[in-house]
């Protein structure tokens, strides 16, 4: 159950998850103030919003600030999906034994 606990807090509740979604904000603001085009389907942020950055499809817009928004913001996606996996994975070992 700790190992659980630490994949939570290093993934959703620690620093990753917050930072994916603070970083996912000010890329969607500032694609939306600089009038980028959106990709289909991300025009309402959400989660294909998140995956869209966590696949890094930003940077072939070219601007510099977005780049950075949204590349803090895949990685901290990518640390926070291993995160909540990880707490699944003990969890679910745990109610075995």
């Amino acid at each position: 159950m700790v190992q659980a606990l630490l994949f939570l807090f290093l993934g959703l509740a620690g620093s990753a998850g917050p930072a994916h979604f603070g970083m996912r904000v000010l890329s969607f603001r500032q694609q939306l103030d600089k009038g980028l085009a959106f990709a289909p389907g991300t025009e309402e942020g959400g989660l294909a919003y998140s995956w869209w950055l966590m696949r890094f499809a930003q940077r072939r817009l070219g601007d510099p600030a977005l780049r950075q928004f949204g590349t803090i913001a895949g990685v901290m996606g990518w640390i926070t999906l291993v995160g909540i996996t990880g707490t699944a994975i003990c969890i679910a070992a745990n109610m075995r034994t």
